[in-house]
């Protein structure tokens, strides 16, 4: 078994000649007799010579770069071990967190046949594509209850339509389906007692402890209340993002999904910057807290899945299978990306504000000032067929749930909010560089103007 050693995978391997006859079906070496006496050759003894497996196209095995690294994997962490290991900003999977969950015992069928299966939600629904997860704005959406889409899951084949209300015309078997994104408050508002099937006690002692969360997220509900609710079919997973605020805890009901995460970008640049890592952040589509990958040509994400670069030391990157029963730490601005790889998954969600979130909402008030200005120009243009349609991305340039203000007045009141916070007591603060900007950006300074009032024309942006 010589040519099973690490030797032989080397790039000009060499071929010992006492061992020769090792092949020879006619030797059996002594080390391999059994007890009785009888001698048993051993599966090595009879495998190929190198130069055999390569005459005969067999291809040869390769000792090829390192896989994912392994996260943090930890059974029931007392709260103090939680809390160190979210005071390292790198995520680990937890088990035993969710014991206590009634959550943990829903399913599609379940969903269907109970009162919570009355709920009324939204589906969005792709064509199956391997290998890609596409943006929001490349489906369709679809009203459903919770019942309807959990039968439409438990469905197949040419029975994928059944009871599916406005489903039925998405075979199950051409379709991926996703309720993503669902506030558990809104979504169970008739059913409040749903909310206490959730239970982050554990997870918010431990959070507090490590002084990672802000000091005012002493009030988060342990309950389902500040919950999001995540419900998809195989493949329904969201491309490349990082989320511009707090830290996320994902608490894997049923079913499982595939995280693929990588450290945020101020961290790439310090482990090598643009030609070590290929995610490039871009606010195309836009949705506020939402951070895409760069997109190519096409209007999807340059890597959804994020693959790996042979170019990009395998430390980069963690690949996550997270299994019911398990909890998923995503620290503060790690890129991440995430694809159901079982029939059906059922996760909830909570993210808990970081002590950065303040100064963070102050840069996220003044993209969103900016891209609704540039967003409201474009459109006039359109309109006005100055600009033709099919230069908009495939993804869109906001993303369909995303709701822009009206106009600019209620973005720099936004703003203008956001800095007031970041400057304690003081009042409002004056915004003159900015109403010139939307000036410059076609116009949208007279939106400002007409649109916001006294707010932004003539009070604190405008006159003051």
């Amino acid at each position: 078994d010589w040519w099973l050693r690490p030797a032989f995978f080397s790039s000009r391997p060499t071929r010992p000649q006492s061992l020769a006859l090792v092949h020879s079906r006619e030797r059996i070496p002594p080390r391999v007799a059994t007890r009785r006496g009888q001698g048993r050759p051993r599966r090595s003894d009879f495998m190929p010579r190198p130069d055999a497996r390569a005459a005969s196209g067999t291809a040869r095995p390769t000792r090829g770069p390192p896989t994912h690294p392994s996260v943090v994997r930890v059974h029931s962490p007392s709260v103090s071990n939680l809390s160190s290991l979210i005071a390292t900003g790198e995520p680990f999977v937890a088990s035993g967190l969710l014991s206590g969950w009634a959550a943990l015992g829903w399913t599609p069928r379940g969903l269907a046949s109970s009162p919570l299966g009355a709920a009324e939600t939204c589906v969005r629904l792709h064509r199956i594509a391997p290998l890609a997860v596409p943006f929001e704005g490349e489906g369709v959406y679809v009203q459903a209850t919770l019942a309807e889409f959990g039968r439409w899951l438990e469905g197949g084949g040419s029975r994928a339509g059944l009871d599916g209300g406005n489903l039925s015309a998405f075979p199950r078997s051409e379709y991926t389906g996703y309720c993503d994104y669902q506030e558990m408050a809104a979504l169970f508002a008739s059913e409040p007692d749903a909310l206490a099937a959730v239970d982050w006690s554990h997870v918010l002692a431990a959070a507090h402890l490590s002084e990672v969360v802000a000091s005012g997220a002493d009030s988060h509900a342990a309950d389902g209340s500040r919950s999001t609710l995540w419900l998809g079919s195989e493949g329904a997973g969201t491309p490349a993002h990082y989320d511009a605020y707090g830290v996320n805890f994902v608490a894997q009901c049923a079913g499982a999904k595939r995280w693929r995460l990588s450290p945020p970008p101020s961290c790439e640049r310090e482990r090598g910057g643009d030609a070590a890592w290929p995610l490039r952040p871009t606010r195309v589509p836009y949705e506020e807290s939402s951070v895409f990958a760069r997109s190519d040509d096409s209007g999807r994400s340059s890597c959804p899945q994020l693959s790996c670069p042979s170019s990009r030391p395998s430390s980069w990157l963690y690949e996550v299978e997270l299994c019911a029963g398990e909890t998923l730490f995503v620290p503060r601005h790690w890129w991440h990306a995430v694809v159901t790889t079982s029939r059906h998954s059922l996760s909830i969600n909570t993210w808990l504000e970081a002590a950065q979130d303040t100064a963070e909402r102050v840069r996220e008030a003044v993209v969103r000032l900016l891209a609704s200005a540039l967003i409201r120009a474009a459109r006039r243009a359109m309109s006005a067929e100055d600009l033709r349609p099919a230069e908009e991305p495939a993804c869109g340039w906001v993303n369909p749930t995303e709701q822009l203000s009206e106009s600019a007045g209620d973005d720099l009141a936004l703003l203008s909010g956001a800095v007031a916070r970041v400057g304690g007591a003081g009042g409002s603060p004056r915004l003159p560089e900015i109403t010139r900007d939307l000036e410059r950006l076609g116009g949208a300074g007279g939106e400002a103007g007409a649109g916001g009032g006294g707010e932004a024309g003539g009070g604190e942006a405008g006159g003051g």
